[in-house]
């Protein structure tokens, strides 16, 4: 109960805030302070409330104060965070969650020095060791055991860690640039200030990611990148009130390095959006019709085929026979383009390999990999990894990301010796033929930050989606992640190159309310003449508007795309779909002509031009087109309705009846057929044949309201045709 109490004020708080009500966030903040055993917090507290009331006092006797507006930012941003950190410290004394164990444990920062200390003398020895060559191989095992454990603290120490004294920041950046810590144990401090910042909001932390985004280290600049994105936009509504804050994300822009590694970040995060759904469609069709083809069973996919060269005259033409037959290759063509566009399509595939005890410990989760871990090395058989070894490529390739690659090690712990034994033979086998496998090419340093980038995002998300700690944290991927809806984040992603690669992968993903956002910035770009306006720009944001029914505002964007490529089919039946969404036939009918023009045997214009015809009355016109569509595309159900509905309405009863019929031969019938061929028959007064015709219809239909409501909406053209209104009403009475 303690625990909802907590968090009811925490929110209680922020909601004060967020409505501008300062005084009654400070007056229920002080309500839990007064339990609080914390003297620094309470002190620090008393000191803002006093100032609170000082500017209250000077506003009521009418002081002047140039700087009250800065005052009053700087003290509900200090509420904000007091609301946080008393929350913090309040859970602390009561919650078993690993956080608060955590924080009773490490006390604040308490032993940082001596542990930086410390590990700076390991990383020292465990060099050395490394120099003599493992000569000492029991030795260096257990220095390399020793270092984990102070990293094990040291990330546990700075993740539950709050309220950083000066001296404490500087010294966490320093090991940040201190080359005498090896980078992949910096990498983690990094993970570990991002989890503190996605637990506890401070600017402190903030501002330390930030100034890492600059280090000469690529791994640790991009890490600090994305971490600095996913916290601040989690935390994105308290950014306004830390005016230093907001100064070093603007200097972030002034990078061009950290401008790239904000544009790849932003890219693939909004890529994070599709992993369920591609992870669904792996695991639902993809995997499931691969695996019914016989030529992919377990014993065809045995270790011996490992290291066999298998060219293109070797393909068994019944492979290919079944790529064409069952849709695979499709399938797996879209998988490709996935790979291609950075999509996560391994965490189904690794999933269930994250309950090694390696996992147990948070920090492996976010590390990059390295087999020089003490779990890794005992893990893989002696002399798998040879220079040019398959599985050299495996850990180097960007295609898995490092904590995928921990978990393929840590499969090996599990596979019987004989097995093992095959493996290491078959590898080492290739090591001479020349590169078998062929050593990964080195990637240009922009390359490498986006693989870096790609493979750290995957990594989190694994951790917030699969790791046993991740009930500790709000699920930063639950979020939007799009830094355009952040006031002070959206000029780092201003660059028109990466603003069009944001529009159209939101639009190509459909999420077209977003992507019309990010168009109407690109579009300021144009008006500056920054941006280039194309065609193809206008169409895009003509459809995003129009998928968001702006119709309006989507044909003005046809139509500027018309201007700079007229005569366009697809711009041109756009516009006239817009225009009968608004009711205007007229104008509608107006561009599908100056469609059919361009492509006079298209069957859906046909369909359509003839449709606005018929709305039109314009009847002779509408039996042109459906008519030549039936003959374009005979037993084409569009055209057989078409032609009996308009048979209909010009009287043409017999005619009607012939195409209704055609139609009832079709699988493609559906309950709407045999209510309007029972209007044909009503009509004619064929009363009986139509009553059958109806409760066939009502049967076929399965629902009566949806069935009287398609009844009702058939009532005006009822009454057009000689039709009672009190006769339908009679009718109604009859079929229901």
């Amino acid at each position: 109960m303690e625990k909802e109490r907590i968090a009811e004020i925490n929110s209680l708080v922020m909601s004060f805030i967020a409505n501008g009500r300062l005084k009654e966030a400070i007056e229920t903040l002080k309500e839990d302070i007064d339990e609080l055993q914390d003297w620094s917090l309470r002190t620090r507290f008393n000191q803002m409330q006093t100032a609170y009331n000082y500017l209250l006092e000077y506003l009521r006797e009418g002081t002047p104060d140039p700087t009250r507006e800065a005052m009053y930012k700087s003290l509900t941003g200090e509420c904000l965070l007091l609301n946080d950190l008393i929350s913090v410290a309040r859970l602390t004394e009561h919650s078993t969650a690993v956080y608060c164990q955590h924080r009773r444990k490490y006390k604040d920062l308490e032993d940082l020095e001596k542990i930086y200390t410390t590990l700076c003398n390991n990383t020292e020895k465990s060099e050395l060791a490394s120099i003599m060559h493992g000569e000492n191989r029991e030795q260096d095992t257990n220095i390399k055991e020793e270092h984990e454990r102070l990293l094990d603290t040291l990330f546990s120490m700075i993740w539950c860690s709050t309220n950083w004294s000066k001296s404490n920041t500087e010294l966490i950046k320093k090991m940040l640039d201190d080359i005498a810590l090896n980078v992949n144990d910096r990498a983690i401090i990094i993970s570990a200030i991002t989890l503190s910042l996605l637990k506890c909001f401070e600017p402190t932390k903030a501002l330390t990611l930030i100034k890492a985004t600059t280090n000469e280290e690529i791994v640790l600049a991009v890490r600090a990148t994305v971490g600095v994105i996913i916290a601040l936009q989690e935390n994105y509504d308290k950014i306004g009130y830390y005016p230093e804050l907001i100064a070093a994300i603007e200097s972030m822009g002034d990078n061009d390095a950290t401008r790239r590694y904000i544009e790849n970040a932003q890219i693939q995060l909004l890529f994070c959006r599709e992993t369920a759904k591609i992870d669904r469609k792996m695991r639902e069709e993809i995997i499931p019709a691969m695996l019914k083809n016989p030529n992919l069973s377990k014993d065809k996919l045995g270790i011996d085929i490992i290291g066999e060269s298998i060219g293109n005259e070797d393909k068994n033409p019944e492979w290919e026979e079944w790529l064409e037959s069952s849709n695979i290759k499709k399938k797996i063509e879209e998988m490709s383009a996935w790979q291609s566009e950075g999509a996560d399509l391994y965490i189904s595939t690794f999933s269930q390999l994250k309950r090694f005890p390696f996992f147990n410990e948070m920090k492996n989760w976010l590390r990059p990999f390295s087999l020089d871990i003490p779990e890794i090395t005992r893990a893989l058989p002696n002399g798998a990894i040879g220079k040019n070894s398959l599985l050299k490529n495996i850990f180097s390739s960007a295609v898995f990301c490092n904590s995928d690659k921990f978990s393929f090690c840590l499969t090996f712990q599990s596979v019987p010796k004989e097995q093992i034994k095959m493996l290491t033979e078959e590898l080492l086998s290739n090591e001479e033929e020349n590169g078998r496998y062929g050593i990964t090419p080195k990637l240009m340093p922009e390359e490498e930050a986006q693989s870096i980038s790609n493979m750290y995002i995957q990594d989190l998300y694994r951790f917030f989606k699969l790791s046993g700690f991740r009930r500790e944290f709000h699920d930063p991927f639950t979020t939007s992640l799009n830094l355009l809806e952040s006031e002070h984040l959206a000029p780092l992603i201003s660059s028109p190159d990466t603003l069009l690669r944001i529009f159209n992968h939101l639009t190509n993903k459909g999420y077209y309310s977003e992507a019309i956002d990010a168009g109407r910035i690109y579009e300021i770009g144009i008006y500056d003449g920054q941006c280039e306006a194309t065609a193809l720009f206008y169409q895009e944001l003509g459809y995003c508007l129009q998928k968001e029914e702006f119709y309006n505002e989507a044909i003005d964007y046809y139509t500027r795309a018309d201007i700079i490529k007229p005569n366009n089919l697809w711009t041109l039946q756009h516009v006239a779909q817009c225009y009968r969404l608004i009711d205007n036939t007229e104008e509608a009918l107006k561009y599908y002509l100056m469609a059919e023009s361009i492509s006079p045997d298209s069957l859906p214009l046909l369909r359509q031009t003839g449709e606005c015809f018929v709305a039109l009355k314009q009847y002779n016109e509408a039996f042109a087109r459906f008519f030549k569509l039936e003959y374009l595309s005979p037993n084409n159900i569009n055209a057989l309705r078409a032609i009996a509905w308009c048979s209909f309405i010009t009287k043409k009863e017999e005619q009607a009846r012939n195409y209704y019929q055609k139609i009832f031969e079709l699988p493609k019938a559906t309950f709407v057929d045999y209510m309007n061929a029972a209007h044909v028959e009503w009509v004619a007064h064929n009363n009986r044949l139509a009553t059958n015709l109806y409760l066939k219809a009502k049967e076929m239909c399965g629902d009566d309201i949806k069935f009287l409501k398609t009844f009702n909406n058939d009532r005006v053209t009822l009454c057009e045709q000689g039709v009672k209104a009190h006769e339908l009403n009679l009718l109604r009475d009859i079929i229901m």
